[in-house]
Protein backbone atom coordinates (compact mmCIF):
# COMPACT_ATOMS: atom_id res chain seq x y z
CA UNK A 1 0.00 0.00 0.00
CA UNK A 2 1.27 3.59 -1.28
CA UNK A 3 2.14 5.62 1.77
CA UNK A 4 -0.64 8.68 2.50
CA UNK A 5 0.07 11.85 2.04
CA UNK A 6 2.17 13.31 4.83
CA UNK A 7 -0.76 16.01 6.48
CA UNK A 8 -3.00 13.01 6.45
CA UNK A 9 -0.62 10.63 8.37
CA UNK A 10 -0.26 13.48 10.75
CA UNK A 11 -4.03 13.96 10.68
CA UNK A 12 -4.67 10.32 11.68
CA UNK A 13 -2.30 9.74 14.44
CA UNK A 14 -3.70 12.68 15.88
CA UNK A 15 -7.29 11.53 15.05
CA UNK A 16 -6.13 7.86 16.61
CA UNK A 17 -4.98 9.86 20.12
CA UNK A 18 -8.02 12.00 20.01
CA UNK A 19 -10.21 8.84 19.63
CA UNK A 20 -7.89 7.03 22.31
CA UNK A 21 -8.30 9.74 24.64
CA UNK A 22 -12.15 9.82 24.41
CA UNK A 23 -13.17 6.56 24.97
CA UNK A 24 -14.32 7.84 28.71
CA UNK A 25 -16.12 10.60 27.15
CA UNK A 26 -19.30 8.55 27.20
CA UNK A 27 -21.11 5.02 25.93
CA UNK A 28 -23.39 7.01 24.07
CA UNK A 29 -21.82 8.61 21.28
CA UNK A 30 -22.17 6.10 18.24
CA UNK A 31 -24.47 7.54 17.01
CA UNK A 32 -24.31 11.00 15.49
CA UNK A 33 -28.18 12.16 15.60
CA UNK A 34 -31.64 11.23 14.77
CA UNK A 35 -34.01 11.71 11.86
CA UNK A 36 -37.84 10.83 12.17
CA UNK A 37 -36.06 8.58 15.62
CA UNK A 38 -33.75 6.65 13.03
CA UNK A 39 -30.19 6.50 14.53
CA UNK A 40 -27.24 8.22 12.31
CA UNK A 41 -24.20 5.98 12.54
CA UNK A 42 -21.34 8.23 14.26
CA UNK A 43 -18.55 7.40 11.42
CA UNK A 44 -20.96 9.29 9.32
CA UNK A 45 -21.08 11.97 11.45
CA UNK A 46 -17.40 11.98 11.43
CA UNK A 47 -16.83 11.73 7.83
CA UNK A 48 -18.82 14.83 7.15
CA UNK A 49 -17.13 16.90 9.86
CA UNK A 50 -13.92 15.32 7.89
CA UNK A 51 -15.74 17.10 4.65
CA UNK A 52 -16.75 19.96 6.30
CA UNK A 53 -13.18 20.72 7.48
CA UNK A 54 -11.45 20.22 4.27
CA UNK A 55 -14.21 22.44 2.70
CA UNK A 56 -13.44 25.17 5.22
CA UNK A 57 -9.98 25.35 4.47
CA UNK A 58 -10.55 26.07 0.71
CA UNK A 59 -12.53 28.65 2.19
CA UNK A 60 -9.93 30.29 4.05
CA UNK A 61 -7.46 29.76 1.55
CA UNK A 62 -9.77 31.63 -1.21
CA UNK A 63 -10.61 34.13 1.10
CA UNK A 64 -6.89 35.33 1.94
CA UNK A 65 -6.49 35.17 -1.47
CA UNK A 66 -9.32 37.30 -2.25
CA UNK A 67 -8.28 39.55 0.64
CA UNK A 68 -4.58 39.92 -1.28
CA UNK A 69 -5.85 40.89 -5.10
CA UNK A 70 -7.28 43.72 -2.83
CA UNK A 71 -4.67 45.23 -1.32
CA UNK A 72 -2.08 46.99 -2.57
CA UNK A 73 1.11 45.23 -3.93
CA UNK A 74 2.95 46.54 -0.99
CA UNK A 75 0.41 44.80 1.53
CA UNK A 76 0.10 42.46 -0.57
CA UNK A 77 4.12 41.79 -0.11
CA UNK A 78 3.43 42.03 4.09
CA UNK A 79 0.76 39.75 3.84
CA UNK A 80 2.69 37.34 2.06
CA UNK A 81 5.65 37.29 4.58
CA UNK A 82 2.72 36.58 7.48
CA UNK A 83 2.17 33.62 8.69
CA UNK A 84 -1.68 32.39 7.57
CA UNK A 85 -3.89 32.42 11.17
CA UNK A 86 -4.95 28.95 12.23
CA UNK A 87 -8.68 27.83 10.70
CA UNK A 88 -10.29 27.38 14.26
CA UNK A 89 -9.00 31.27 14.47
CA UNK A 90 -10.85 32.29 11.56
CA UNK A 91 -14.45 32.73 10.59
CA UNK A 92 -15.88 30.85 7.56
CA UNK A 93 -18.81 33.02 5.55
CA UNK A 94 -18.79 35.64 8.54
CA UNK A 95 -19.12 32.19 11.08
CA UNK A 96 -16.18 31.00 13.42
CA UNK A 97 -14.99 28.06 11.48
CA UNK A 98 -16.00 25.58 14.48
CA UNK A 99 -19.52 26.53 13.61
CA UNK A 100 -19.53 26.43 10.21
CA UNK A 101 -18.19 23.02 10.57
CA UNK A 102 -20.64 21.66 12.67
CA UNK A 103 -23.65 23.26 10.39
CA UNK A 104 -22.24 21.51 7.62
CA UNK A 105 -22.07 18.52 8.77
CA UNK A 106 -25.31 18.41 10.27
CA UNK A 107 -26.71 19.42 6.77
CA UNK A 108 -24.83 16.58 5.66
CA UNK A 109 -26.36 14.47 7.66
CA UNK A 110 -29.90 15.77 7.06
CA UNK A 111 -29.88 15.03 3.69
CA UNK A 112 -28.48 11.46 4.46
CA UNK A 113 -31.32 10.61 6.17
CA UNK A 114 -33.98 12.38 3.59
CA UNK A 115 -32.31 10.58 0.84
CA UNK A 116 -32.43 7.41 2.58
CA UNK A 117 -35.64 7.99 3.83
CA UNK A 118 -37.45 9.26 0.12
CA UNK A 119 -35.31 6.02 -1.60
CA UNK A 120 -37.18 3.92 0.63
CA UNK A 121 -40.86 5.53 0.35
CA UNK A 122 -40.53 5.83 -3.76
CA UNK A 123 -39.73 2.06 -3.81
CA UNK A 124 -36.50 1.93 -5.51
CA UNK A 125 -34.08 -0.67 -5.07
CA UNK A 126 -30.24 -0.98 -6.14
CA UNK A 127 -29.74 -2.76 -9.48
CA UNK A 128 -27.13 -5.77 -9.07
CA UNK A 129 -24.68 -3.69 -11.15
CA UNK A 130 -25.26 -0.74 -8.91
CA UNK A 131 -23.99 -3.40 -5.90
CA UNK A 132 -20.94 -5.08 -8.08
CA UNK A 133 -19.81 -1.58 -9.17
CA UNK A 134 -20.06 -0.22 -4.97
CA UNK A 135 -18.08 -3.14 -4.42
CA UNK A 136 -15.14 -2.64 -6.65
CA UNK A 137 -14.83 0.97 -5.84
CA UNK A 138 -14.82 0.03 -1.82
CA UNK A 139 -13.17 -2.82 -1.76
CA UNK A 140 -10.28 -1.22 -3.47
CA UNK A 141 -10.97 2.15 -1.20
CA UNK A 142 -10.32 0.45 1.95
CA UNK A 143 -7.36 -1.77 0.91
CA UNK A 144 -6.33 1.33 0.39
CA UNK A 145 -7.26 4.11 3.06
CA UNK A 146 -9.17 1.33 5.44
CA UNK A 147 -6.52 2.24 8.34
CA UNK A 148 -6.85 6.04 8.15
CA UNK A 149 -10.65 6.08 8.13
CA UNK A 150 -10.52 3.46 10.98
CA UNK A 151 -8.25 5.64 12.96
CA UNK A 152 -11.15 8.69 12.37
CA UNK A 153 -13.84 6.47 13.72
CA UNK A 154 -14.85 6.05 10.56
CA UNK A 155 -15.80 1.94 10.06
CA UNK A 156 -16.26 0.48 6.41
CA UNK A 157 -19.74 -0.35 7.02
CA UNK A 158 -20.46 3.60 7.48
CA UNK A 159 -17.96 4.56 4.56
CA UNK A 160 -19.92 1.78 2.16
CA UNK A 161 -23.62 3.84 3.65
CA UNK A 162 -22.10 7.25 2.57
CA UNK A 163 -20.92 5.85 -0.65
CA UNK A 164 -24.25 3.96 -1.75
CA UNK A 165 -26.45 6.75 -0.38
CA UNK A 166 -25.05 8.88 -3.62
CA UNK A 167 -25.72 6.21 -5.33
CA UNK A 168 -29.72 6.32 -4.02
CA UNK A 169 -29.42 9.99 -4.10
CA UNK A 170 -28.71 9.90 -8.14
CA UNK A 171 -31.42 7.33 -8.57
CA UNK A 172 -33.83 9.41 -6.35
CA UNK A 173 -33.29 12.39 -8.99
CA UNK A 174 -33.77 10.02 -12.18
CA UNK A 175 -36.92 9.12 -10.85
CA UNK A 176 -38.02 12.03 -10.00
CA UNK A 177 -37.03 14.14 -13.44
CA UNK A 178 -37.16 11.47 -16.14
CA UNK A 179 -40.65 10.51 -17.86
CA UNK A 180 -43.33 9.35 -15.86
CA UNK A 181 -41.47 11.14 -12.72
CA UNK A 182 -43.76 13.83 -11.03
CA UNK A 183 -41.02 16.69 -12.15
CA UNK A 184 -40.67 14.76 -15.25
CA UNK A 185 -39.10 17.06 -17.96
CA UNK A 186 -39.36 15.80 -21.44
CA UNK A 187 -37.15 15.47 -24.13
CA UNK A 188 -38.05 18.82 -26.04
CA UNK A 189 -37.66 20.66 -23.16
CA UNK A 190 -34.15 19.45 -22.59
CA UNK A 191 -33.22 20.15 -26.33
CA UNK A 192 -34.97 23.48 -26.41
CA UNK A 193 -32.34 24.32 -23.28
CA UNK A 194 -29.63 22.68 -25.28
CA UNK A 195 -30.22 25.10 -28.10
CA UNK A 196 -30.35 28.02 -25.98
CA UNK A 197 -27.56 27.27 -23.98
CA UNK A 198 -25.03 25.60 -26.12
CA UNK A 199 -23.76 25.55 -30.16
CA UNK A 200 -22.33 23.28 -32.51
CA UNK A 201 -19.22 25.10 -34.85
CA UNK A 202 -16.36 24.07 -37.44
CA UNK A 203 -13.93 26.20 -37.39
CA UNK A 204 -10.41 26.54 -39.03
CA UNK A 205 -7.95 28.50 -36.58
CA UNK A 206 -5.07 30.64 -39.07
CA UNK A 207 -2.02 31.88 -37.84
CA UNK A 208 -1.34 35.65 -38.57
CA UNK A 209 2.41 34.91 -38.89
CA UNK A 210 4.65 34.33 -41.37
CA UNK A 211 7.17 30.68 -41.37
CA UNK A 212 9.44 32.23 -38.79
CA UNK A 213 6.72 33.07 -36.37
CA UNK A 214 6.68 37.08 -37.25
CA UNK A 215 3.41 38.92 -37.00
CA UNK A 216 2.32 39.63 -40.09
CA UNK A 217 1.38 43.41 -41.55
CA UNK A 218 -1.39 44.97 -43.15
CA UNK A 219 -0.37 42.90 -46.51
CA UNK A 220 0.12 39.48 -45.28
CA UNK A 221 -3.06 39.81 -43.03
CA UNK A 222 -4.76 41.11 -46.26
CA UNK A 223 -3.91 37.66 -47.91
CA UNK A 224 -4.93 35.99 -45.47
CA UNK A 225 -8.17 37.02 -45.41
CA UNK A 226 -8.75 36.63 -49.34
CA UNK A 227 -7.40 33.05 -48.63
CA UNK A 228 -10.32 32.53 -46.29
CA UNK A 229 -12.84 34.66 -48.16
CA UNK A 230 -11.70 31.93 -51.01
CA UNK A 231 -12.60 29.16 -48.75
CA UNK A 232 -15.96 30.06 -47.69
CA UNK A 233 -16.69 30.80 -51.54
CA UNK A 234 -15.33 27.14 -51.65
CA UNK A 235 -17.64 25.86 -48.71
CA UNK A 236 -20.81 27.96 -50.44
CA UNK A 237 -20.54 25.84 -53.88
CA UNK A 238 -19.73 22.26 -51.98
CA UNK A 239 -16.18 21.59 -50.87
CA UNK A 240 -16.13 20.05 -47.54
CA UNK A 241 -15.09 22.33 -45.01
CA UNK A 242 -12.75 19.61 -43.06
CA UNK A 243 -10.86 19.38 -46.37
CA UNK A 244 -10.01 23.25 -46.33
CA UNK A 245 -9.44 22.84 -42.87
CA UNK A 246 -6.43 20.67 -43.59
CA UNK A 247 -5.43 22.26 -46.98
CA UNK A 248 -4.82 25.27 -44.39
CA UNK A 249 -3.04 23.38 -41.92
CA UNK A 250 -0.48 21.65 -45.09
CA UNK A 251 0.03 25.24 -46.60
CA UNK A 252 1.00 26.50 -42.99
CA UNK A 253 3.21 23.37 -42.07
CA UNK A 254 4.95 23.79 -45.54
CA UNK A 255 5.27 28.01 -44.93
CA UNK A 256 7.25 26.91 -41.46
CA UNK A 257 9.47 24.21 -43.29
CA UNK A 258 10.37 26.64 -45.98
CA UNK A 259 11.32 28.98 -43.28
CA UNK A 260 13.27 26.51 -41.45
CA UNK A 261 15.24 25.27 -44.31
CA UNK A 262 16.07 28.90 -45.75
CA UNK A 263 17.56 29.63 -42.67
CA UNK A 264 19.82 26.29 -42.57
CA UNK A 265 21.09 26.93 -46.13
CA UNK A 266 21.80 30.61 -44.90
CA UNK A 267 23.70 29.19 -41.95
CA UNK A 268 25.81 26.49 -44.11
CA UNK A 269 27.05 29.51 -46.01
CA UNK A 270 27.61 32.09 -43.53
CA UNK A 271 29.88 28.40 -42.36
CA UNK A 272 31.27 28.12 -46.09
CA UNK A 273 32.50 32.01 -46.38
CA UNK A 274 33.40 32.14 -43.23
CA UNK A 275 37.72 32.49 -42.67
CA UNK A 276 39.12 30.01 -40.56
CA UNK A 277 40.60 31.47 -37.38
CA UNK A 278 43.65 29.56 -35.99
CA UNK A 279 44.76 30.47 -32.92
CA UNK A 280 48.97 30.39 -33.01
CA UNK A 281 50.22 28.53 -29.66
CA UNK A 282 54.10 28.56 -28.91
CA UNK A 283 55.46 26.06 -26.44
CA UNK A 284 57.04 27.29 -23.12
CA UNK A 285 60.71 26.14 -22.87
CA UNK A 286 59.42 25.51 -18.97
CA UNK A 287 56.58 23.29 -20.30
CA UNK A 288 57.73 19.15 -19.29
CA UNK A 289 57.44 16.91 -22.42
CA UNK A 290 54.97 13.94 -22.10
CA UNK A 291 56.39 11.06 -20.82
CA UNK A 292 54.76 8.75 -23.59
CA UNK A 293 51.75 9.01 -25.46
CA UNK A 294 49.81 7.03 -22.46
CA UNK A 295 50.91 9.53 -19.71
CA UNK A 296 49.57 13.26 -19.13
CA UNK A 297 51.55 15.93 -17.25
CA UNK A 298 48.89 17.75 -15.43
CA UNK A 299 50.44 21.18 -14.09
CA UNK A 300 51.62 21.17 -10.42
CA UNK A 301 48.78 20.74 -7.61
CA UNK A 302 45.99 20.22 -10.31
CA UNK A 303 43.94 17.26 -9.99
CA UNK A 304 42.18 15.22 -12.64
CA UNK A 305 38.79 15.72 -12.42
CA UNK A 306 36.38 12.56 -11.34
CA UNK A 307 33.90 11.40 -14.71
CA UNK A 308 31.48 10.04 -12.61
CA UNK A 309 28.75 11.94 -11.02
CA UNK A 310 27.20 10.22 -7.99
CA UNK A 311 23.82 7.77 -8.66
CA UNK A 312 20.79 10.51 -7.24
CA UNK A 313 18.57 8.84 -4.97
CA UNK A 314 15.30 7.52 -7.02
CA UNK A 315 12.23 9.87 -6.36
CA UNK A 316 9.81 8.21 -4.14
CA UNK A 317 6.43 7.49 -6.39
CA UNK A 318 2.91 8.32 -5.16
CA UNK A 319 0.04 6.04 -5.25
CA UNK A 320 -2.27 7.97 -8.15
CA UNK A 321 -5.10 10.32 -6.90
CA UNK A 322 -8.87 10.44 -7.38
CA UNK A 323 -11.53 13.01 -7.44
CA UNK A 324 -14.39 10.95 -7.99
CA UNK A 325 -16.00 7.70 -6.65
CA UNK A 326 -16.98 6.06 -10.00
CA UNK A 327 -12.42 5.71 -10.09
CA UNK A 328 -11.00 3.11 -8.72
CA UNK A 329 -8.37 4.29 -7.09
CA UNK A 330 -8.70 6.49 -4.09
CA UNK A 331 -7.60 9.83 -3.19
CA UNK A 332 -4.39 10.89 -1.79
CA UNK A 333 -5.51 14.67 -1.19
CA UNK A 334 -6.30 16.34 1.59
CA UNK A 335 -10.04 16.77 0.63
CA UNK A 336 -12.03 13.27 1.37
CA UNK A 337 -13.60 11.64 -1.47
CA UNK A 338 -16.63 13.58 -2.93
CA UNK A 339 -19.55 11.18 -2.98
CA UNK A 340 -22.88 13.40 -2.69
CA UNK A 341 -22.95 14.49 -7.05
CA UNK A 342 -25.94 12.42 -8.38
CA UNK A 343 -24.79 13.07 -11.87
CA UNK A 344 -21.95 14.22 -14.15
CA UNK A 345 -22.50 17.73 -14.32
CA UNK A 346 -20.43 17.98 -17.24
CA UNK A 347 -21.95 18.85 -21.02
CA UNK A 348 -19.12 16.88 -23.76
CA UNK A 349 -17.74 18.51 -26.64
CA UNK A 350 -18.76 16.63 -29.40
CA UNK A 351 -16.43 14.87 -31.54
CA UNK A 352 -13.80 17.31 -30.91
CA UNK A 353 -10.42 16.73 -32.95
CA UNK A 354 -12.13 13.54 -34.69
CA UNK A 355 -10.25 12.61 -37.54
CA UNK A 356 -12.47 12.43 -40.50
CA UNK A 357 -10.35 9.73 -42.79
CA UNK A 358 -6.52 11.92 -42.57
CA UNK A 359 -8.50 15.09 -42.14
CA UNK A 360 -8.43 16.51 -38.66
CA UNK A 361 -11.73 18.28 -37.69
CA UNK A 362 -12.04 20.96 -35.36
CA UNK A 363 -15.91 20.15 -35.19
CA UNK A 364 -16.86 20.75 -31.25
CA UNK A 365 -19.87 21.88 -29.19
CA UNK A 366 -19.21 25.64 -26.76
CA UNK A 367 -21.16 26.70 -24.46
CA UNK A 368 -22.49 29.80 -23.49
CA UNK A 369 -21.59 29.75 -20.02
CA UNK A 370 -18.08 29.52 -20.96
CA UNK A 371 -17.56 32.02 -23.89
CA UNK A 372 -13.82 31.20 -23.78
CA UNK A 373 -13.55 28.23 -26.10
CA UNK A 374 -11.67 28.74 -28.61
CA UNK A 375 -11.74 32.13 -27.54
CA UNK A 376 -13.71 34.89 -26.60
CA UNK A 377 -13.84 36.15 -29.85
CA UNK A 378 -15.34 33.24 -31.93
CA UNK A 379 -17.70 32.48 -28.85
CA UNK A 380 -19.34 36.32 -28.63
CA UNK A 381 -19.53 36.16 -32.56
CA UNK A 382 -21.40 32.52 -32.27
CA UNK A 383 -23.69 33.33 -29.46
CA UNK A 384 -24.29 37.01 -30.54
CA UNK A 385 -24.83 37.66 -34.58
CA UNK A 386 -24.52 34.55 -36.08
CA UNK A 387 -27.48 32.36 -36.71
CA UNK A 388 -27.72 28.39 -38.04
CA UNK A 389 -25.78 27.67 -41.26
CA UNK A 390 -23.60 31.11 -41.47
CA UNK A 391 -20.10 31.05 -41.73
CA UNK A 392 -17.80 34.08 -40.85
CA UNK A 393 -14.33 35.57 -40.46
CA UNK A 394 -13.37 35.97 -36.91
CA UNK A 395 -10.26 38.65 -35.69
CA UNK A 396 -8.74 37.80 -32.19
CA UNK A 397 -8.55 41.16 -30.14
CA UNK A 398 -4.51 40.38 -30.28
CA UNK A 399 -4.31 40.50 -33.97
CA UNK A 400 -2.64 37.23 -34.07
CA UNK A 401 -5.60 35.03 -35.60
CA UNK A 402 -8.40 35.00 -37.87
CA UNK A 403 -10.66 31.99 -37.46
CA UNK A 404 -13.47 30.62 -40.15
CA UNK A 405 -16.59 29.88 -38.49
CA UNK A 406 -19.26 27.83 -39.31
CA UNK A 407 -22.05 27.55 -36.96
CA UNK A 408 -23.80 24.08 -37.05
CA UNK A 409 -27.40 22.72 -35.63
CA UNK A 410 -26.44 21.49 -32.56
CA UNK A 411 -30.14 19.44 -32.68
CA UNK A 412 -29.40 17.61 -35.83
CA UNK A 413 -26.65 15.61 -34.43
CA UNK A 414 -28.98 12.96 -32.27
CA UNK A 415 -26.02 10.63 -31.24
CA UNK A 416 -24.67 14.12 -29.21
CA UNK A 417 -28.13 14.69 -27.69
CA UNK A 418 -28.33 11.18 -26.25
CA UNK A 419 -25.16 10.91 -25.36
CA UNK A 420 -25.54 14.34 -23.43
CA UNK A 421 -29.19 13.75 -22.21
CA UNK A 422 -28.91 13.03 -18.80
CA UNK A 423 -25.90 15.79 -17.94
CA UNK A 424 -27.94 18.11 -19.71
CA UNK A 425 -30.95 17.01 -17.40
CA UNK A 426 -28.67 17.09 -14.72
CA UNK A 427 -27.37 20.67 -15.35
CA UNK A 428 -30.96 22.15 -15.84
CA UNK A 429 -32.96 20.55 -12.55
CA UNK A 430 -30.27 20.49 -9.81
CA UNK A 431 -31.44 23.61 -8.28
CA UNK A 432 -34.39 22.58 -8.36
CA UNK A 433 -33.38 19.17 -6.57
CA UNK A 434 -31.33 20.70 -4.08
CA UNK A 435 -34.13 22.85 -3.00
CA UNK A 436 -36.28 19.81 -3.22
CA UNK A 437 -33.87 17.89 -0.83
CA UNK A 438 -34.21 21.04 1.70
CA UNK A 439 -37.81 20.90 2.07
CA UNK A 440 -37.61 17.16 2.89
CA UNK A 441 -34.97 18.15 5.52
CA UNK A 442 -37.05 20.58 6.49
CA UNK A 443 -40.37 18.12 7.54
CA UNK A 444 -37.72 15.79 9.60
CA UNK A 445 -37.63 15.25 13.09
CA UNK A 446 -34.15 16.20 13.31
CA UNK A 447 -32.09 15.63 16.84
CA UNK A 448 -28.55 16.46 17.73
CA UNK A 449 -26.84 13.93 20.00
CA UNK A 450 -24.96 16.29 21.91
CA UNK A 451 -22.74 14.13 23.78
CA UNK A 452 -21.18 12.98 20.50
CA UNK A 453 -21.25 16.36 19.36
CA UNK A 454 -18.72 17.34 22.50
CA UNK A 455 -16.87 14.31 21.73
CA UNK A 456 -16.26 14.69 18.23
CA UNK A 457 -15.28 18.40 18.56
CA UNK A 458 -13.50 19.36 15.42
CA UNK A 459 -10.78 21.76 16.66
CA UNK A 460 -9.78 18.85 18.61
CA UNK A 461 -10.25 16.23 15.68
CA UNK A 462 -8.42 18.51 13.12
CA UNK A 463 -6.64 21.35 14.82
CA UNK A 464 -3.28 22.46 13.92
Amino acid sequence: MSKLDIKKITALSAAAAMMASLTACGENTTWGATADGVQIPAGVFIYYLESAHYEAKAKQSSQNSEAEADLSPEGAAQTAETVTLPLFSTQIDGVDAKQWIYDEATRSMQEYAAVEAKFSEYGLALSDEDKDTAKVYLDQMWEYAGEYYTAMGISESSYRSIFMNSTKRQKLFEKIYNEGGERAVSDDEIKTYLDENYAMINYIEVELRDGEGNLLKSEGKAERMEMLNGYIERYKNGEDFDTLNAEYVAYYENLKKAAEEAAAAAEAENAETAPAETAEVESSPAEAPLANDDDEVLPEGEEAAETEAPAEEAAETEAPSSEKPAETTASETEAPAETEAPAETTVPAADENMNVGAVQSNQTVIEKADMTTPCAEVAEKVFGSMNKGDIEIVETADGEHYYLVLKMDVLENEDYFTAARDSLLYEMKSEDYDSLIAEWTAAQSFEKNNDAYKRYDPEKLFGE
